[in-house]
């Protein structure tokens, strides 16, 4: 039966009815390949005021790691075509000296102030840190549309045949899904377990950001 609003009772005093968002210290990003969110994230920071980390920018607060870009790109091969469980990634000594170079700067990124950071971290991890954090995801479903972005990318510019680049696109997401199996129970991209899902086909580039950079910049 359907209730009418207009006549409903008050809920002044019911706990369930009073939860006030409070701004997070950390927002957490994952993006389907394709779907603008390094792009999203790295604005909706600009907007709010507050510092944006993805792998290059984490890496680059743990030199004496002695890690690189290339290094991450090397080791996401093995991630690109097949399926690990995180059970089997955290038994792997690279994945191993990946994620404890990630997880410093993650440390010293939560320390410096509210940020966004795309991937390589998992809401709950935040949390147990002692941060407030709110998850976010950026996906898109128009194929035809994604085709077009990935061939921005040099990965895919020379890439002529589409099957080939839907196929990259593919294997992007799949280099995702094993890093987050390895730093959460829930599954990459289930938009059932994220507190904002946007599709980026429906809000685009900027008035994305502008959700993020408002979630983030709350009072």
């Amino acid at each position: 039966m359907a209730e009418d609003v207009r006549t409903m009772g008050s809920t002044k005093g019911i706990r369930e009815f009073e939860g006030v968002f409070e701004k997070p210290h950390c927002m957490v990003l994952d993006s389907a390949y394709c779907s603008m969110g390094r792009m999203i994230g790295f604005k909706a920071c600009k907007e709010a005021g507050v510092d944006y980390y993805d792998a290059m920018v984490l890496l680059e607060l743990v030199p004496e790691y002695g890690l690189t870009k290339d290094d991450v790109d090397a080791y996401e091969k093995k991630l690109r075509n097949e399926s690990f469980t995180g059970e089997q990634l955290r038994s792997d000594p690279v994945f191993a000296k990946l994620t404890e170079a990630f997880d410093k700067a993650v440390d010293i990124a939560l320390a410096k102030g509210p940020c966004l950071i795309h991937d390589r971290v998992a809401k709950e991890e935040v949390i147990a840190k002692g941060y407030s954090c709110v998850s976010a995801m950026t996906y898109a479903v128009d194929m035809k549309a994604k085709i077009v972005k990935a061939r921005t990318s040099p990965l895919y510019k020379d890439v002529k045949d589409d099957e080939a680049v839907v196929k990259g696109i593919h294997e992007e997401d799949q280099i995702r899904i094993n890093w987050h199996r390895a730093h959460s129970d829930t599954e990459w991209g289930d938009l059932n377990t994220y507190d904002i899902a946007l599709n980026t086909d429906v809000f685009g580039l900027d008035y994305s950001a502008k959700i993020l950079a408002e979630v983030m910049k709350a009072e």
